[in-house]
Order: structure tokens, then sequence, then C-alpha cells
């Protein structure tokens, strides 16, 4: 029969069932992110002793300078890399460095056509004279 008493117990057997699921899968989750985050930091501690490594082999390899370079060429090469313009991090600064472009009018018809892109006219649009309105 259904009474009220039967309704309750089953909404509340339905809830206490609802909650264990939710606090069981809450705890798997957690597990699983936990495990995530411990494999990602000792993969990038894993790198960065890579790096570390790579860099002391280099360091303990980097090669002397030799005395038989000039001083002079020396200052060269450290003017021409002090007097170069680097601006890969202002797009808008390493534009004005380009040429300006230049165009020259072309001397034939048939330059015209060749200089004329595929979807353009030979002569510019110019509307009918005269009044449209009446």
């Amino acid at each position: 029969m259904n009474t009220i008493r039967s309704t309750w117990v089953g909404w509340g057997t339905l809830c206490v069932a609802g909650g264990g699921a939710y606090y069981f899968a809450k705890q798997s989750i957690n597990a699983d992110r936990q495990a995530r985050f411990e494999a990602e930091m000792k993969r990038k501690a894993q790198l960065k002793a890579m790096e570390n490594d790579h860099k002391r082999q280099a360091a303990m390899t980097a090669p002397t300078p030799d005395s038989t370079d000039g001083a002079s060429l020396k200052r060269a090469n450290m003017t021409r890399f002090q007097n170069a313009a680097d601006d890969v991090a202002s797009p808008s600064a390493e534009a004005s460095h380009d040429p300006a472009p230049t165009r020259h009018e072309p001397m034939t018809d048939d330059d015209r056509v060749l200089e004329k892109g595929k979807y353009e006219t030979a002569q510019p649009f110019s509307p009918p004279r005269g009044n449209r309105f009446s």
C-alpha cells in the first residue's frame, strides 16, 4: 500500500543512496585529480632537471674566447648587435622599418591590363551625367 509512511521511507532511502553515490564519486574524482597533479609535477620536475643538466653541460663546453680575434673585430660585432632594432614584440614598430611601397603608373595599355587584378576594371566607374530622378 502507498501510505504516507512508505512514501517518506522511499524518498529517504533514495536521498541517502544519492548522497552516498555523490560522496564516493567525489572521492574518486578527487583521487584522480590528485594523481594527475602529481604526475604533472613529476613531469615538470624531470624537464627542469634535464634543462638544468643541459645548461650545465653547455656552460662547461662553452668555447673560450681566442686571443687571435682582434679587439676592433669584437667591438664591431658588439656595436652591430647593439644598434640592431629588435621589434619582435611590437609588430607596429617592426612595420615602420619596411620600405615605403612604391607604384609606378604603367606605360602602355598592355602593362595596365597585366597590372590590374582579376576583378578590377580597366577604367574606374563614372556615373552617367544628368538627373536620375527625372
